[in-house]
């Protein structure tokens, strides 16, 4: 079954939103191919790894300042550790740290990943009503971290982290990347906000560390679509995906740091809530 132009445009609109919203993609995708008629699954493998594409151009968009700051401050100090004194004397540069912490969260995000994916995505494939249930606890998370947005007052930057907070935000992002309908950037702001992390600083640490982890991914995959026999998509829905998929994504970037701006983080703990239901309920029934 080939996908038609609109179920490209649904799911890049469902990749680009959920990607950053704290509301799980991959899960959003599984109910999505479910509902809309279920395309061929070598066709998904490769229209999956389009749409990370996008969504990784849109974090390197929204963030090229960022990036581009830390990146450099980053390789200063990894030439100053070369040099007696040299990270001393470069006086503990923040956005150098910041790209530290950023790296030391792709280790157990690896780990994890890799070694519970492919049992993982047998279980949930054989057993979709399982999708449902992770958006409850996605949805209990949201809430919580809802709490912590709500309450404020202060909290600490980035570069305040320790090696361990990094640690625990790379083994939650590994987990949310093998249990879907579990959000990657719901549950890595969660870790950030439980480490301490200012409200507006949790989110901007976990879609920062998604870049290295995502890129990661989208090379890892690459390679397969082009072996022999793998199959790829037709021109024009890849295309119209792909681009929704960037622009949606873009524009949820922004929404998160606006909804945590104004205190409403609870939105997405009710929206979880209620899309895990209406999932639940609609698969019992045999949709």
């Amino acid at each position: 079954m080939e996908l038609s132009t609109f179920q490209a445009v649904i799911l890049g609109l469902v990749q680009g939103l959920g990607e950053f919203l704290p509301i799980s993609s991959s899960g959003h995708l599984m109910l999505a191919q479910h509902f809309l008629g279920r395309p061929d699954i070598e066709q998904m493998k490769a229209f999956d790894v389009l749409l990370h594409l996008a969504t990784l151009l849109a974090l390197l968009a929204y963030f090229r300042d960022d990036l581009k700051t830390m990146c450099a401050a980053w390789a200063r100090s990894l030439r100053a550790t070369l040099r007696p004194g040299g990270w001393a004397a470069l006086g503990g540069d923040p956005q150098a740290k910041w790209g530290w912490l950023v790296l030391i969260t792709l280790p157990p995000t690896i780990v994890v990943a890799l070694g519970l994916a492919k049992p993982l995505d047998r279980v949930f494939e054989a057993h979709e009503w399982l999708v449902g249930l992770m958006l409850l606890i996605a949805g209990t998370s949201n809430y919580f971290s809802a709490l912590r947005v709500r309450a404020g007052g202060g909290g600490r930057p980035i570069e305040a982290m320790t090696t361990r907070d990094s640690l625990l935000c790379g083994v939650g992002q590994g987990l949310s990347a093998v249990f879907h309908g579990i959000s990657r950037s719901g549950t890595t702001m969660a870790c950030g906000l439980a480490c301490g992390l200012a409200p507006e600083a949790a989110p901007r640490f976990s879609f920062l560390m998604a870049v290295p982890a995502t890129a990661g991914a989208v090379l890892y995959e690459v390679p397969r679509l082009f072996q022999p026999g793998a199959h790829q998509p037709e021109l024009f829905p890849a295309a119209v995906a792909f681009v929704v998929a960037g622009v949606t994504g873009y524009l949820a970037v922004r929404t998160v740091f606006n909804v945590v701006r104004r205190g409403r983080f609870a939105s997405f703990a009710y929206y979880c809530w209620t899309v895990g239901l209406v999932a639940l309920v609609a698969l019992a029934l045999g949709a």
